[in-house]
């Protein structure tokens, strides 16, 4: 698989080539994290009760390449507003299938860091900030074609599902 970003509608330009993903950035590693805290006493679950989500940053690794300067501009002095798109996709000899997308707004460059060491690439890691996510998963059928992609988001800003 590989995972593949587009930040502010190419305003920051990477080197992917693929077809449909040409001047997106090439990522190694996407984390992002869900929890809530939910309420358990013994004898007493089926009154459990849930906090709202604790949403984490989304944290992405990369190695150093043409979009390295914009993405570190954009931890100096990048602005709230910004819209990023993450897709994790499946290569096949023919076509790139998108596996799963995640769609950020209103976001900003939280965290940006660079390790490098004498044997290899300078590598940065970059977290990213925002008010909305909306998660599209596309499962495949047993032939591995592509379904109705499923959309889950959660607005931070309203507090509630979109």
């Amino acid at each position: 698989m590989a995972i593949y970003m587009n930040y502010d509608g190419l305003k920051v330009k990477g080197n992917v080539t693929a077809e449909g993903y040409k001047d997106w950035i090439r990522l190694d590693s996407f984390q992002f994290g869900v929890g809530r805290h939910i309420t358990m006493e013994a004898g007493h679950m089926s009154n459990r009760e849930a906090t709202r989500p604790s949403i984490s940053e989304i944290s992405v690794s990369k190695l150093m390449d043409t979009a390295s300067s914009g993405l570190f501009k954009e931890s100096l002095t990048g602005t709230a507003g910004v819209k990023v798109l993450v897709d994790i996709v499946r290569t096949q000899a023919d076509k790139i299938e998108k596996y799963v997308s995640y769609e950020m707004e209103d976001v900003m460059v939280s965290s940006y860091s660079v390790s490098a060491g004498a044997e290899s690439a300078p590598a940065e890691s970059i977290s990213l900030s925002f008010s909305k996510v909306t998660m599209s998963y596309t499962a495949a059928d047993k032939k591995h074609a592509g379904k109705t992609p499923e959309r889950v988001g959660y607005d931070l800003e309203a507090g509630k599902k979109i």
